[in-house]
């Protein structure tokens, strides 16, 4: 017999590696959307919150008795709260791909979705439960069917018009999210039919690993590329910070490529005897008295910024 202690060991590691990193996620887009003020970011964290709570859930489903009956019986009451969950999670896929490609909504595409919302919940009233689900599958699974073609749409109008980077993960996001679609519709279709329906689909699980590995790939390029852009930025932040004149910020920049005095003399048409002056004045406002001491000194204030940032 296999080790059903094991596995339930492995299950509840599953369930909590998940719910930290959907949960860090979450965080580190947030921190993103605090800091650059772009909606995608806020959607994408609007997405692993809702990971989270999905997979805290499913974590007190599986390990919690006194849960599950109640999940049942709450699910049972409200049936249309699993619909609105997932329309909801359509709707911020459909605005994460909007964002990425800088796309609203028209007006033809927003009365689309109010009349897919309106009949999906409608069918909740029926008092005959297969037509419920059938009318629920159908026009859920409109609306997934339309993000994923609008997905496509996007990626193929899209592919000369914005960076690489962003393409390939517009690619995988399109890719991941049309066949969790049909892991998730194929297993409503089991139900529909009287199969039995856990509340863990492996596939869509796989899946959806698969979109946070993709989104923590893209962390570690951001910041990467946030980091270039922090050092190649940094002098006119600290001329900023330690109020440097325009001359100064000048020497600032030649001093930290190492240029010596003489040079920086003839660079900026000035005496060697001007350019002391105004190190030694650049050195005063930081702090410092050599150039090692200032080269250390710009390192931390890298490092500070950076922390400060991300």
């Amino acid at each position: 017999m296999p080790d059903e202690g094991g596995a339930v060991s492995l299950a509840f590691l599953y369930n909590v590696v998940c719910c930290i990193a959907y949960a860090l996620a979450a965080a580190a887009y947030g921190n993103l959307y605090h800091a650059e003020r772009k909606r995608g970011y806020a959607l994408v964290a609007l997405i692993f919150s809702v990971y989270t709570i999905d997979i805290v859930l499913l974590f007190m489903y599986e390990f919690v008795p006194e849960f599950a009956l109640l999940f049942e019986n709450v699910h049972g009451a409200y049936p249309m709260l699993y619909t609105t969950l997932n329309m909801v999670l359509i709707l911020l896929y459909r605005l994460v791909i909007g964002s990425l490609f800088s796309r609203g909504f028209s007006p033809i595409e927003g009365a689309f979705w109010a009349i897919c919302v309106m009949v999906a919940w409608a069918s909740g009233v029926s008092p005959i439960e297969s037509v419920a689900l059938w009318r629920e599958f159908l026009f859920t699974g409109l609306l997934a069917l339309w993000v994923t073609g609008y997905g496509v749409y996007c990626l193929v109008t899209g592919f000369r018009r914005v960076s690489r980077w962003r393409w390939a993960f517009s690619f995988l996001l399109v890719v991941a999210y049309a066949l969790g679609e049909v892991a998730t519709h194929w297993g409503l279709m089991q139900e529909i039919d009287g199969g039995s329906a856990s509340p863990r689909e492996i596939s869509v699980e796989v899946l959806g690993l698969c979109f946070t590995i993709a989104a923590y790939a893209f962390l570690v390029h951001h910041r990467r590329m946030r980091n270039a852009q922090l050092t190649d930025s940094l002098v006119p932040w600290v001329a900023r910070e330690y109020g440097l004149t325009k001359r100064e910020e000048v020497l600032l920049s030649l001093l930290e490529q190492g240029i010596s005095n003489k040079e920086i003399a003839k660079r900026e048409y000035i005496s060697v005897s001007t350019v002391k002056t105004h190190v030694s004045n650049v050195y005063a406002k930081l702090g410092v008295s050599s150039r090692d001491e200032l080269a250390q000194k710009l390192r931390g204030e890298l490092e500070r910024r950076k922390r400060v940032g991300f």
